[in-house]
């Protein structure tokens, strides 16, 4: 670990029990920062944030709601205005991040070395706090900045690491392989701790269920999508691991992590300033769910001030002893609302165990491919077993919409989105 990255991790170590009053002390300095380093060096802010800067230069915290929010179209369609033209000393130099593009708008954001060594520390102090040992780690992804996996099995990412087999660096598997290989290569390379979209490692889980010789793990950490209490018990009961759930974006960085065995989330306000705000932009109060809003301290190469995650959640409280921030009932990215000429209709609700029992399936993706037709993907967990629909059709029909066609489409591999989530709803009607 890095000196400055110690250092990071020392002051987040300390500042998880500061009182309310200190932290906001704290993150308003870090906002002064970043408001005149974004009016003075990047051209998209230049006049955005008149409304909070006074006559004198100093900020005025009480008009912080007139900052316009920054919409994911702006990351889009201005990323040249957003760039900042030089950096504050000891931040670069930087790297270029691409997302998966699963709200439809794919982006590219420009992260520095100093919001690098941020975000480690903070994935540190997470690991300290649920006790998670540094041993050997796995993380399934799509392909790496360079498109290697797109020809390899997989390769080992970063530093080799003594306490790791073979010393090795951490293991990065392609994930189009057949869920027994990647078992395969867990169990051969002594993985204990798997990093992974839950969905997708749900998937990996009903796979290990039904192995002879069933994969261990330690820890499996979610990121990406909503971690269920369902899923929770399917690690405990597949790989014998606990499971925690990271919120994290790549405009964001890691922003929080679940206390324990809840399904809360600890923010980490010491990395972002992040609000709950309501229809009307004003912020919620505790249990009242609202859009999130963030304001990443260190992103400074491509300064993202207020700019609305997509995600939507609510204030919660905690009684674990940190006093950092909580928020819970995260939503709004993991699956697609379906479209009908009534409105759009979610499939919250829909009885997961009904359709895995009823076809017998290892994985499943409900697809609306016509306004009334919804095609049910799924991989048969056993060749040639009968499928019961009926049940299935008819809790469908109920939920979502009486005028359904409901079709069956065993396959062997459930389609992913552009960056490798298996989304349980999808909406493939014509925009």
């Amino acid at each position: 670990m890095s000196e400055l990255q110690q250092k990071i991790l020392d002051m987040l170590m300390e500042s998880q029990f500061w009182p309310p009053e200190r932290m906001l002390e704290f993150q308003r300095s870090q906002l002064a920062q970043l408001l005149r380093h974004a009016r003075e060096n990047v051209p998209f802010y230049r006049n955005r944030l008149d409304p909070v800067f006074k006559s004198n230069g100093e900020i005025d915290w009480d008009r912080w709601l007139q900052i316009p929010i920054v919409t994911r179209a702006d990351l889009r369609d201005r990323r040249s205005e957003l760039l900042a033209a030089k950096l504050p000393p000891g931040h670069g130099p930087t790297k270029t991040f691409t997302t998966s593009g699963s709200s439809g708008i794919p982006v590219s954001i420009e992260a520095t070395r100093l919001w690098g060594h941020a975000n480690r520390a903070a994935n540190r102090r997470f690991n300290r706090l649920q006790a998670i040992r540094p041993a050997a780690g796995a993380t399934i992804a799509v392909a790496d900045d360079n498109g290697d996996l797109l020809s390899v099995e997989y390769y080992f990412k970063g530093k080799p690491n003594p306490e790791r087999p073979n010393g090795s660096g951490e293991l990065v598997l392609n994930r189009s392989l057949p869920e027994a290989r990647k078992l395969d290569l867990l169990q051969e390379n002594g993985i204990v701790n798997l990093y992974d979209f839950p969905n997708n490692a749900e998937v990996l889980a009903r796979a290990n269920l039904i192995r002879k010789n069933s994969v261990k793990l330690e820890v499996v950490s979610c990121f990406g999508q909503g971690l269920t209490a369902d899923q929770r018990a399917l690690f405990q009961e597949s790989f014998g691991a606990r499971s925690f759930g990271i919120y994290s974006s790549e405009e964001g960085g890691m922003l929080g992590f679940h206390c324990g065995d809840s399904l809360r989330y600890h923010l980490n306000p010491e990395m972002a300033f992040i609000e709950i705000l309501d229809a009307g932009g004003l912020p919620c109060g505790f249990g009242e769910p609202g859009r999130i809003v963030i304001t990443p301290f260190y992103s400074t190469a491509l300064p993202l001030i207020r700019y609305e995650q997509g995600d939507t959640a609510e204030l919660q409280t905690c009684d674990c002893g940190s006093r950092l921030p909580v928020i819970g009932n995260i939503s709004g990215r993991q699956d697609q609302f379906l479209r009908f000429p009534e409105g759009i209709r979610s499939a919250t609700g829909l009885r997961q165990a009904l359709l895995r029992e009823n076809l017998d399936a290892l994985a499943f993706q409900i697809a609306q491919v016509e306004t009334f037709k919804l095609e049910i993907r799924f991989v048969p967990a056993r060749v040639k077993k009968d499928i019961n629909p009926d049940p299935i059709v008819t809790h469908i029909r109920q939920l979502i919409h009486p005028k359904l066609d409901v079709v069956f489409k065993p396959v062997e591999k459930v389609p992913l989105n552009p960056g490798g989530k298996l989304q349980r709803i999808v909406c493939e009607l014509a925009s």
